[in-house]
């Protein structure tokens, strides 16, 4: 009896523990029917408008992408070329600092060579003089505001107009490259119903990159400014001299200057560099050279013609500080005309960064007008 009770219970044990586990869960399914998944909703019509500005926004990049951006990627090569017809050197000024207060001395040339076993050696020298428009320039050194100018403009006449300050070894380069790549790797980017997101603050924050070259193009300009002004002031004080010295020979009766010329009429308000060239040597020279000098398109030629004109034919009439008033007022229009020619360049570099940014900005105005 005992043992049949025994097996009943272990019969009854191993039945319990062959039952499923997930009896409580089981039940708890059917009692509570299972929720069908929630049907998929369409696009709000909002997020619809969004996108379409986006993509509108992505395809107004393009010209972007194929302009300022696709210029960024030649910044070294577009900074080191030099601008055509540079000669690299000054006309009327040199910055010999420590011999800036002393006169110009004669320099010692060879008068005669000879060629023996190969070798060319000078067998006689001479003394070469210094010609007038040195003796003239030491006669009228630069003020202090005209030095300023000489110097900030240097470079970039010595550089024959490059733009060494961007290229590779320049310091402006390596900020400029990072916003070159990473305005390339934001207008490439595939399109994105959420692109129109973060633009002013994305502009802001590269604009706050670029302060260095806003900063350099804003000096260039006042420097520009600063150098007509400047060459103004020597054209004006050259003529009230010559007046001056012409009515002062009339007094006395002495031998007319240069030519026989009429005192030089009053000077426009505005007038171009070649037209300063050709005041300035008003009442010294005839009409038809001073014509001449104020027809010229190339402001350097022009300038080069002038130094002919103050060594040669016109130096003979003027009195030393005529001379050297001349001499001055072509240093200064010198110095004006390659300002001019800093700016253009300066534009440049301008419109490719500064401009770029721009035209995005004008781009997420004109399409990212979706959603108010």
């Amino acid at each position: 009896m005992r043992n049949s009770l025994i097996s009943w219970l272990t019969v009854a044990l191993v039945a319990t523990l062959a039952l499923p586990v997930a009896t409580d869960a089981s039940a708890q399914s059917r009692r509570r029917p299972v929720e069908a998944p929630p049907a998929s909703q369409p696009i709000a019509p909002i997020a619809e408008e969004t996108a379409k500005c986006s993509y509108a926004y992505h395809s107004a990049l393009a010209p972007v992408r194929e302009g300022g951006v696709k210029e960024m990627g030649n910044l070294d090569r577009i900074a080191r070329a030099s601008e055509t017809g540079q000669p690299g050197k000054w006309l009327f000024w040199s910055k010999t600092a420590k011999n800036a207060s002393k006169q110009p001395q004669p320099e010692r040339v060879c008068a005669k060579n000879v060629i023996k076993s190969g070798r060319e050696r000078c067998v006689e020298w001479e003394m070469k003089p210094v010609d007038t428009v040195k003796l003239a320039l030491f006669a009228a050194q630069p003020t202090a505001d005209e030095l300023t100018v000489l110097r900030a403009l240097d470079a970039f006449v010595t550089d024959k107009g490059a733009a060494l300050e961007f290229g590779t070894n320049g310091r402006q380069y390596a900020t400029l490259q990072r916003v070159a790549i990473e305005l390339e790797a934001y207008s490439m980017q595939p399109k994105n119903p959420a692109l129109c997101n973060g633009v002013p603050e994305m502009i802001e924050f590269k604009a706050s990159k670029l302060e260095g070259l806003k900063k350099r193009v804003d000096d260039v300009n006042k420097t520009a400014v600063k150098a007509r002004a400047l060459a103004w002031q020597r054209v004006t004080a050259t003529r009230e001299l010559r007046v001056a010295e012409q009515a002062t020979a009339a007094q006395t009766g002495a031998a007319p200057l240069a030519v026989r010329a009429s005192p030089p009429a009053a000077l426009p308000s505005t007038v171009d560099l070649a037209g300063m060239i050709a005041a300035v040597f008003e009442g010294a020279l005839p009409a038809a050279k001073l014509e001449e000098l104020r027809a010229g398109t190339n402001i350097l030629k022009s300038l080069s013609r002038a130094r002919d004109l103050l060594l040669a034919e016109a130096s003979p009439g003027l009195t030393p500080t005529s001379r050297a008033a001349i001499a001055a007022a072509l240093r200064m229009i010198e110095a004006a005309s390659y300002a001019e020619v800093q700016v253009a360049r300066m534009q440049r570099f301008d419109r490719m960064f500064l401009g770029t940014l721009e035209q995005i900005r004008e781009a997420h105005r004109v399409n990212c007008t979706c959603g108010g």
